[in-house]
């Protein structure tokens, strides 16, 4: 097993972080990085949807959230005004997302007038302006008053398949594409903006540019937060009392921080001499810090199989082959996520588990095949990896085979699956390991028994572990130099 990864952070953002700590104990960093990432965990940014009523904010926002309009806790729809007030909607991938269904401008309730001041902008730290048909003076008015408070948008023009429907043939939908986003783009241009224009459907999120849409807003989402939570440390710490107290205030009353969150702050401050620019240089390195998931089975357990169908590869697609032991697999369902395809763990293990839990130490989270339950190497490998105080899921792929296996038996497929998994608890009972739950999947459908849990808790469980994981690596790395 080669235990030599490729860098973790790019070598300038290394750099950084190495003048942050030069002068600490590293046998204190993992502590004092892992209290600040706690509460920047805990920090929320509000992001405003806005535009004219009727544009379709609300049904953008059930889209973003993954719900149909008749779910529980959608936002309502309508061809009148639906929304009276802001409303507030948790992302549940992004809980430290939370996003706001303004009122509609250009109503008898909300003139233009009256609108940024009544919707109360200096609320949101990001705006999406949601427009339909044409650009319109409202919206120009939107994005004059977004430009000076300094907040970043973007320009969302919604109802495409509306538009692009009416259209016959390919060469007219094209172009009718090309024509709405230059009638965006035009008016982002004379006033010399840079800023994203997406063109989405709410109801058609597999076409157009929804998914573009997901995508960019994540990626930018986690440079926001850690931009506004930056800026208000260097306000409290460095912006003189007025400012500190406001910005203090803002945050309390916002709700984005509790005030036992904030004195924490101003104590680890204190005590660790942090300011806003090294917390935002902490906060950059994470941003790009890779996360090494080593996906254990040992030959023809279907571990490589499994990594391809984690980053939505299928067998015969271009690409899938190379995934490898020194070839590690990216994918957008999991940013800053290297999966490793670490077949045929037999040929090391048999040989010395010492030099199997050694390789084991370069990995920061670990899927485990079972396989060849009479061996049980499945679970050899799970005690080694709870010696070294790491996470672990535990992955009975071809559950397909064993239903088949079981076919003369007088069980229906509940019962067979209920049975593997009280055979597998206790199994792990036996050789006195924590109580894990096991994935039973099939590779080859990613819809069919676990693989849709086994996503929920493998994101679930990369999102708690990577704080600790860079906290530990920064300390690895001040260590050695």
């Amino acid at each position: 097993m080669d235990s030599t990864c490729p860098p973790k952070i790019q070598e300038d953002h290394l750099n950084k972080i190495k003048d942050v700590f030069a002068s600490e104990n590293p046998g204190k960093i993992p502590h004092q990085l892992m209290s600040l990432l706690e509460v920047f965990d805990r920090f929320k940014i509000d992001i405003a949807v806005t535009g004219e009523s009727g544009a379709g904010k609300s049904s953008l926002i059930n889209a973003l959230l993954g719900l149909n309009p008749d779910d529980t806790g959608a936002a309502q729809t309508g061809v009148v005004e639906t929304t009276k007030e802001a409303t507030k909607y948790q992302h549940p991938n992004l809980p430290h997302i939370r996003l706001w269904d303004l009122p509609g401008m250009g109503t008898p309730s909300f003139t233009s007038k009256s609108y940024v001041k009544t919707v109360n902008f200096d609320l949101y730290d990001m705006f999406m302006l949601v427009i339909s048909e044409r650009v319109r003076e409202n919206n120009v008015l939107l994005i004059d008053e977004i430009e000076q408070r300094k907040k970043p948008f973007y320009l969302i023009r919604t109802k495409i398949d509306n538009d692009v429907r009416r259209k016959k043939s390919k060469y007219a939908k094209m172009r009718a594409l090309d024509q709405m986003r230059q009638d965006c783009e035009k008016n982002l241009k004379e006033k010399n903006l840079d800023r994203h224009v997406f063109l989405v459907s709410a109801h058609d999120t597999e076409d157009y540019e929804f998914q573009k849409l997901m995508h960019t807003f994540t990626d930018d989402v986690f440079q926001l937060r850690a931009e506004v939570f930056s800026d208000f440390l260097d306000k409290m710490l460095h912006g003189g009392w007025l400012r500190a107290r406001y910005a203090t205030n803002h945050i309390q009353q916002t709700g984005k921080l509790e005030t036992e969150d904030i004195t924490e702050l101003q104590n680890m401050c204190k005590r660790t001499g942090f300011g806003a620019a090294k917390v935002r240089d902490v906060l950059e390195a994470l941003s790009h810090f890779q996360l090494d998931v080593a996906v254990l089975g040992e030959m023809g357990s279907g571990a490589s199989t499994l990594v391809k169908a984690l980053i939505g590869l299928e067998n015969e697609e271009c690409g899938a082959a190379d995934v490898s032991i020194s070839n590690p697999a990216m994918s957008l369902g999991y940013p800053d996520v290297r999966f490793w395809d670490i077949s045929g763990i037999e040929a090391v293990m048999d040989y010395s588990m010492y030099e199997m839990k050694q390789g084991l130490n370069s990995y920061d989270f670990y899927i485990i095949i079972v396989s060849d339950r009479q061996k049980a190497r499945h679970l050899k490998l799970a005690k080694a990896v709870e010696e070294l105080r790491k996470h672990y899921l535990f992955v009975y792929t071809k559950v397909d085979c064993h239903l088949q296996s079981q076919s003369d038996l007088c069980s229906d497929e509940t019962e067979i699956l209920d049975e593997l998994r009280v055979q597998f608890m206790k199994e792990l009972k036996m050789a006195n390991l924590s109580e894990q739950q096991i994935f039973l999947i099939n590779s080859l459908d990613r819809c069919a028994f676990d693989f849709v849990s086994l996503e929920s808790a493998l994101s679930s469980d990369l999102n708690t572990v990577r704080a600790s994981a860079f906290a530990y690596y920064i300390a690895r790395t001040v260590r050695e130099q």
